[in-house]
């Protein structure tokens, strides 16, 4: 089920991210941890598709996993051979756009979740493997806002507590940045909420 929900999630149907059915695969892999496994299974299929428009949304589904779902997702990233797919993408001649994404968020797991001798130092690894290669990461100060605002517990807890004092103490101005399809996406699904709750009979309590 999940893996089939990560292929809708990602098809080259749509014309930017799905946030909602992003956010549900997320909230299943939170409510059912062993889903996990077959979530980033999918992932790393459509990460490797020959269609960059498939790659940058699975990657954005990445990325929002990582940031909304816990330990137990981590590790199977970790473990599953996805970064070194990730990596795989960034030395062949791919889409300049599927690169620089994985190189800001393969640069910024590494960092978030505590470098080489964090609980998955295959992160760093990743990252040290492109060094090696001469990949060029983008300037820090160029990227969109870092991925890790409103992280998970799960995250949090990767990291050392000089490190959470400092991310905790930058959230406050760090609010990522929306484009006009997010922002209507974001409109439609509030837009739906809103009917949904209209419609509710406040005397009826199974509504």
């Amino acid at each position: 089920m999940a893996g089939a929900m990560v292929d809708r999630a990602t098809s080259d149907m749509l014309i930017g991210p799905d946030w909602a059915k992003n956010m549900e695969i997320c909230d299943i892999c939170n409510r059912d941890p062993g889903q996990s496994k077959d979530v980033v299974k999918a992932l790393r299929k459509r990460i490797a598709h020959k269609n960059p428009k498939v790659q940058l949304l699975a990657l954005t589904l990445l990325e929002t996993a990582i940031k909304n779902c816990g330990d137990i997702f981590h590790m199977h990233v970790a473990e599953r051979d996805l970064l070194h797919e990730m990596v795989k993408l960034v030395k062949k001649k791919s889409d300049q756009r599927v690169k620089d994404k994985i190189l800001v968020l393969i640069d910024t797991w590494q960092e978030a979740l505590g470098g080489p001798r964090s609980r998955y130092p295959q992160f760093y690894a990743a990252y040290h493997e492109l060094v090696r290669a001469g990949a060029q990461f983008p300037k820090r100060s160029e990227r969109p806002a870092p991925l890790f605002n409103g992280q998970s517990e799960a995250v949090k807890s990767m990291r050392s507590p000089d490190q959470r004092d400092e991310a905790e103490s930058s959230a406050g101005n760090d609010f990522p940045a929306l484009s006009m399809s997010e922002i209507q996406n974001a409109r439609g699904i509030m837009d739906v909420l809103a009917e949904m709750l209209n419609a509710l009979d406040p005397g009826n309590r199974e509504d």
